[in-house]
């Protein structure tokens, strides 16, 4: 595969994460609001903290998809999933639980559809060098 069409395949498919992620983020604060009042009935509210989240969310996403490496992607996204825990499950467990699985399940997922899309092409690409292009010319008549 070439290392452009690599690049575009990889930032179409985390802009789309990253996408999808602010339609769940969106739909998940109507659903808090409905169930439990607004943000601060509990009495503790993140703040500016959830902008610092997206934030890192989008550069992780934006990092992520420029390394070729898997375990390089998969080490950057353990240290934006661990920074979420350490900051949030102190004070507020339930947001942490939100934001780690939410963002991490969708960085992790769009990780996962890039490395198959990569594979399978060069799956792809082995079976062409192998193949003759046309079946008959290996055949004696």
């Amino acid at each position: 595969m070439n290392i452009y069409v690599r690049f575009a395949m990889c930032l179409a498919f985390h802009a789309a994460g990253c996408l999808a992620y602010a339609f769940l983020n969106d739909a998940v604060v109507v659903a808090y609001k409905a169930f439990n009042g607004g943000f601060t009935t509990r009495g503790v509210g993140i703040g500016i903290a959830h902008y610092m989240f997206i934030n890192i969310f989008f550069g992780v996403n934006l990092v992520v998809a420029l390394f070729p490496n898997l375990w390089a992607k998969l080490g950057v996204l353990a240290v934006m999933v661990s920074w979420i825990l350490f900051t949030m499950v102190p004070d507020n467990p339930l947001r942490a639980l939100f934001y780690t699985v939410a963002q991490g399940g969708v960085t992790l997922l769009a990780i996962l559809v890039t490395q198959v899309i990569e594979l399978r092409w060069e799956r792809r690409a082995l079976i062409r060098q192998v193949m003759p292009v046309n079946p008959m010319q290996g055949t004696v008549a």
